[in-house]
């Protein structure tokens, strides 16, 4: 039996196997949804999962005519879709080893240029054939040249004066439950320059009690993960995945790599950190 649960520890489950799938999706609406550059998600029967606690907490978003984001209305972590026959299980929820990994890439034809793919698993332009329906995800309008970003039903808007230069890939268990993927890819932006052009009232805010500087932010209808102010070093840490358009850059460290997924191999060469990096390389990497 593998358990799991949203950052808050709210919203609890049990999943057993044999399960049907593991896959990591590329497509834009997963990509908003989550804040990152792509998800992964395990599925399982619905005879073989269980909600533990916290069901009647769960907030729903309907992001096509044929599926729902499901995020804890606390927290606002990604948590299963059980709606259907089959349960879609967001794998950085996963608190143990569910003794599977990954088997292909969904929805490359709309991989974000960000991210390279150097693993050697099949690929996908879409669903694989003969699985899922055709999904269309209307973008937002970029104008002027701004860097903007935005959450997946377009509730909440900003903007950055200051165009990030430095991303980075955080492993640390409390990025994998909020974003319910194997790592946050964020980038950091100075409080001054960040502006909410709308919606502001509706980003929900959850800092996690015991962590000097850890929170998250959501939409509070869909859930989309926004930036979240780290006060303590007076900088927003922005999920790359809400951005209207990508960064011309791409991620350039590893941190709390100990604390990696176990369904996880990091097979790049970035360098890479079992925690934060030293004091005198976090400017050089991270901001």
């Amino acid at each position: 039996m593998t358990t799991g649960s949203c950052l808050c520890g709210l919203v609890r489950y049990e999943v057993s196997p044999p399960f049907k799938w593991m896959a990591h999706c590329h497509c834009s609406i997963c990509r908003k949804h989550h804040g990152t550059l792509y998800s992964t998600a395990l599925a399982a029967d619905r005879a073989q999962f269980q909600w533990l606690s916290g069901e009647q907490q769960i907030a729903r978003y309907r992001s096509s005519p044929t599926y729902e984001r499901s995020f804890c209305s606390q927290c606002g972590s990604v948590v299963p879709d059980s709606s259907g026959d089959l349960v879609t299980i967001p794998a950085g929820t996963l608190q143990s080893d569910p003794g599977v990994k990954p088997r292909a890439h969904i929805f490359v034809a709309s991989k974000s240029p960000m991210w390279t793919i150097d693993d050697d698993l099949v690929q996908f332009d879409e669903y694989p054939p003969g699985y899922g329906r055709p999904v269309s995800y209307t973008a937002p309008v970029v104008e002027n040249g701004a860097l903007t970003g935005s959450c997946l039903c377009g509730d909440v808007a900003f903007a950055v004066d200051e165009i990030p230069t430095k991303v980075v890939n955080c492993h640390c268990t409390r990025c994998q439950r909020s974003r319910g993927t194997a790592h946050a890819t964020n980038a950091f932006v100075r409080q001054e320059h960040l502006r909410w052009l709308r919606g502001a009232h509706r980003a929900r805010t959850y800092k996690v009690p015991e962590a000097q500087a850890f929170c998250t932010s959501f939409c509070e209808r869909c859930g989309s993960l926004l930036p979240a102010l780290f006060e303590r070093i007076n900088r927003y840490n922005v999920p790359v995945g809400c951005f209207d358009r990508p960064l011309d850059t791409k991620p350039g460290v590893h941190i709390y790599v100990q604390s990696h997924a176990p369904w996880h191999d990091i097979t790049d060469q970035l360098p890479k950190f079992d925690e934060m990096p030293p004091r005198e390389r976090v400017r050089e990497l991270m901001f």
